[in-house]
């Protein structure tokens, strides 16, 4: 009798619990808000369907939105300064003009995402698919994107500078004039980048991949190259005072 009344006071306890873990579940109040047009900063969205959301202009400071699903949502001039957007699906999502300052996007599957003069200062994308991302104007001033993917991705006149992009992937991608100063681009691939007047003084491109890369124009003054392969690259006019060479292979490259 006395082993009955545990496995009743057990059952009874497991179907009080909540389906899955509440740990892992959106605060139906917080996305009624959000899909309501109304902001919530400290939103806890966590694995909330906003595919095709409208979220412009809204206030999601340091909202929670680890798994979330924000296929081909707009959230332009959204401020999500320290959001948690880790694991997310951003396919296609607009963050145009948005506030990304300290923001969460490891492991964000992003491709074909617009992050268009968005502010990314000190966001961590390490590990983000951003295929075809589109970041031109955009500032990741201090960013880290460890292995991140940006193949094909556009940076034009984007401020990626004091930033690390060890490992990162932005082969045939375009950085017209971008801002690399002081960023740390170690064993990052730049297979054929266009970046003609890309802004790299003191940036460190060591063991890097330059092969074809274009950088006419550009200004690499103190960068640093050891054992970097620019194969074939294009450096026709760039600024290379006190450029650190080392081992690096430079077969066929232009100057």
């Amino acid at each position: 009798m006395k082993h009955k009344f545990i496995y009743i006071a057990a059952a009874l306890l497991l179907l009080s619990a909540p389906f899955g873990s509440s740990a892992d579940a959106y605060n139906a109040g917080d996305l009624s808000a959000v899909t309501g047009g109304r902001s919530c900063p400290g939103a806890d969205l966590r694995n909330a369907d906003l595919s095709g959301a409208d979220l412009t202009g809204l206030d999601l400071t340091g909202a929670s939105l680890q798994n979330a699903n924000l296929t081909g949502a707009r959230l332009e001039r959204t401020v999500l300064n320290k959001a948690d957007l880790s694991n997310c699906k951003l396919k296609r999502a607009s963050f145009s003009e948005a506030q990304l300052t300290a923001a969460d996007l490891k492991n964000a599957e992003a491709p074909y995402a617009y992050f268009g003069h968005a502010t990314l200062t000190d966001a961590d994308l390490s590990g983000g698919n951003f295929f075809r991302a589109d970041f031109r104007g955009a500032r990741l001033t201090g960013s880290t994107a460890y292995t991140a993917v940006f193949q094909e991705a556009t940076f034009d006149k984007a401020d990626l500078s004091n930033s690390d992009f060890s490992f990162a992937n932005f082969s045939y991608g375009w950085l017209f004039q971008a801002d690399l100063s002081d960023s740390l681009l170690t064993g990052a691939n730049l297979y054929e980048i266009n970046g003609n007047g890309l802004k790299a003084r003191r940036a460190d491109f060591s063991s890097a991949k330059l092969g074809k890369a274009r950088l006419a124009d550009s200004d690499l003054t103190e960068a640093v190259f050891e054992k970097a392969v620019l194969d074939k690259a294009n450096l026709k006019g760039a600024v290379l005072k006190n450029a650190v060479w080392g081992t690096a292979f430079k077969e066929q490259a232009i100057f």
